[in-house]
């Protein structure tokens, strides 16, 4: 079997020879291309033949959807050490960003943080709805299918719907700690920005049910301390049992990013209709398991993931970090309705060396049915 036909073969519940093994892994990639740890024998190649010659399979997570333009807005840029500030200047105001980097984190391909948002007060909604009501989305199908083709049979292809409307809200414009001042002190503003943002996720939807995708990938990232079950359910779960109940009707599969703690959020998760729960992220690094996640799940969710990805890091050893993986492929078992892969992505401190005797393991403990 192939590669996507093993991915199917455990999306659909079906028997195959193999579980599928198909990490993320561009972070550690793009950290060792930076720092010289890549092989001389991979100068030139792009990323995907690599993960190829390494026998891994490719999750291709980011197949363009749409694009996005904003116009009638001036942004400029300025850098101060490590500090970047952006400015969005509409014609009802202007709002200014502030992100925070370090040298570090750069010699790493690591993005920093943004310190400040573009909602930090009242006086920041009106250009912030200037700014969505004037972007303009244009669908990218031919991009999506000239992406999947590069991929081939060597792994699964998902066009990438971004996030719910309100969870929009809480990444781009307030951050999660100021979205929950804003709601208390600022309701009406931030219905008023939902609603703006939901005729756009509108829009994004109907890309979805057009796109020659199978797959569409939507949301994710988010975690029991930072959108609690309350406000899951008021917020998200709405939108979501929308959102996969018209891909359903139209035939699509969906997946979502569940690498944060899921502690209250399990059945919701289910109840939201995804298929796949995609970087699901076990034990040390949050408390549900992948024999807890079956027990709430079932066969109704393929999990795609298992493996914490903090066990690669070096400072592991090597017996601990095989006993992990032996633990995850035990508690998949048979395996029916998981694919193999990490809890996001592979740490930068981690090693060639490692990856590779993952991938040794994976294909030696990963036989169909496992017995592990």
């Amino acid at each position: 079997m192939t590669l996507q036909e093993r991915i199917w073969a455990a999306i659909q519940g079906s028997p195959m020879d193999q579980i599928p093994w198909a990490p993320r892994w561009d972070l550690w990639f793009g950290a060792a291309k930076k720092d010289g740890r890549l092989p001389r024998k991979y100068d030139g190649w792009n990323f995907l033949d690599i993960t190829r010659d390494l026998g891994m399979g490719i999750k291709g997570n980011r197949g363009p959807l749409y694009r996005s333009e904003m116009r009638g807005v001036e942004v400029r840029t300025q850098t101060k050490g490590n500090e970047t500030f952006t400015e969005y200047e509409t014609p009802v105001g202007t709002v200014t960003t502030r992100f925070l980097t370090s040298s570090v984190l750069e010699q790493q391909g690591v993005g920093g943080l943004e310190q400040n948002h573009k909602i930090e007060s009242r006086q920041d909604y009106g250009p912030v709805l200037y700014m969505i009501e004037h972007t303009e989305l244009t669908p990218t199908h031919e991009e999506f299918v000239d992406y999947e083709a590069s991929i081939g049979e060597d792994g699964l292809a998902m066009a990438n719907a971004h996030d719910s409307p309100i969870h929009r809200i809480m990444r781009e414009f307030t951050g999660y700690q100021n979205f929950y001042y804003q709601l208390n002190d600022h309701p009406t503003q931030i219905e008023q920005l939902l609603a703006a943002l939901t005729e756009q996720g509108e829009q994004i939807l109907r890309f979805a049910v057009e796109s020659p995708a199978k797959v569409i990938r939507h949301d994710g990232n988010y975690d029991a301390q930072l959108t609690p079950p309350p406000i899951y359910r008021e917020y998200f779960l709405p939108w979501f049992q929308h959102f996969t109940g018209t891909l359903h009707r139209a035939g699509k599969i969906i997946s979502t990013h569940t690498d944060g703690h899921n502690d209250g959020l399990m059945e919701l998760i289910l109840e939201s209709g995804f298929d796949i729960a995609e970087a699901f992220t076990p034990p040390p690094m949050t408390n549900i398991g992948v024999a807890d996640a079956r027990k709430v799940w079932g066969d109704k969710i393929t999990i795609w993931g298992g493996l914490a990805s903090t066990m690669l890091s070096v400072s592991v050893s090597e017996d601990e970090f095989e006993a992990h993986v032996r633990q995850i492929l035990h508690e998949a078992a048979p395996g029916d309705h998981f694919i193999l892969g990490t809890g996001d992505n592979i740490p930068t401190d981690s090693s060639l060396e490692r990856i590779q005797r993952l991938t040794e393991l994976a294909h030696e403990w990963g036989q169909y049915p496992v017995r592990v």
